[in-house]
């Protein structure tokens, strides 16, 4: 008769390296005859989205954008879709003082819950003027209203092959009707794996909150960018046309190329530099036009 309690059975040793539930599981089985169920890899979804996709607008001018395609080569490619318009400058510091003071929350639950009231109060914005409410509520009425569809992100639990993925920043907010309430903020799925994967532990938020409350929304973007390309490569290069096109900044290609690099001492350039040192330790732009990115020192 085979067995089927744990306590009885034959194959399972005593001791708590061999009592985990997941040995515990596959001995179970094994006793019962049963085949071993094969356990797909974790997904790991591109880990971070707001480091991957620029989910803002670097400009006051590019916010009236509504849509924007990223052609990545061989094919793949992003599609933001905005049609309130891209969130401003100033919305990736509202999306990281919900996710940094909201983290603890969010390995247990998909939302988070604040007033509009402690955020601009932690971005040091005046909560009590009434344009700073209103354009809080307008840049996450249009995080709500933003889409991304996109085949860059792998999914081993479902096979070989490509898929077509789409997602938003946030599924549904609950806002209170005035900014001393607390309201609250439910996050797509996939920012939440992105959460649970390790985002919060690469970033430095004190360095991110710094840069949010200068307004340094290109920066901002960088940094997490960059950090998450170079992981824990001895180096990370990229084309200088292909950097601008990662950073949803394709049209500047189109320049000339006199043009191209004054945009890119005007502003690429300074946002690069207030990063240094925080998402990579130097760069370097070769002949080639090749951007060459070196690693933090351990």
């Amino acid at each position: 008769m085979r067995c089927v309690n744990v306590a009885d059975c034959p194959h399972v040793a005593q001791g708590s390296s061999a009592t985990d539930p997941a040995t515990v599981r596959r001995r179970i089985l094994e006793s019962l005859g049963v085949p071993p169920v094969r356990e797909p890899p974790r997904t790991v979804l591109m880990e971070g989205h707001v480091n991957e996709f620029p989910l803002w607008s670097f400009s006051k001018q590019r916010s009236t954008l509504t849509a924007l395609r990223i052609d990545y080569g061989e094919g793949d490619y992003a599609l933001i879709d905005a049609p309130k318009g891209f969130p401003s400058p100033g919305s990736p510091g509202y999306l990281d003082v919900l996710l940094y003071w909201g983290q603890r929350d969010l390995f247990d639950t998909h939302y988070v819950e604040m007033s509009a009231y402690s955020i601009l109060r932690q971005l040091e914005m005046d909560p009590t003027q009434g344009m700073n409410y209103r354009h809080f509520v307008r840049d996450m009425e249009r995080h709500f209203a933003l889409m991304v569809k996109t085949n860059r992100l792998r999914h081993p639990d479902m096979g070989p092959g490509k898929y077509t993925t789409y997602f938003r920043v946030l599924d549904s907010m609950i806002l209170a009707k005035n900014r001393r309430g607390v309201s609250r903020f439910y996050f797509n799925e996939f920012f939440v794996h992105s959460l649970r994967d390790g985002y919060l532990k690469r970033l430095d938020f004190d360095f991110c909150l710094a840069l949010d409350r200068q307004g340094k929304a290109l920066a901002r973007f960088l940094y997490g960018h960059l950090r998450k390309r170079l992981g824990a490569k001895a180096e990370y290069k990229r084309t200088v046309p292909g950097l601008l096109t990662d950073l949803g900044l394709g049209h500047l290609t189109q320049l000339p190329r006199m043009r191209q690099n004054e945009h890119w001492k005007r502003t690429i350039a300074p946002a690069l530099d207030l990063v240094k040192g925080h998402a990579f330790d130097r760069y370097e732009v070769g002949d080639n036009d090749v951007v060459w990115f070196l690693p933090l020192p351990e």
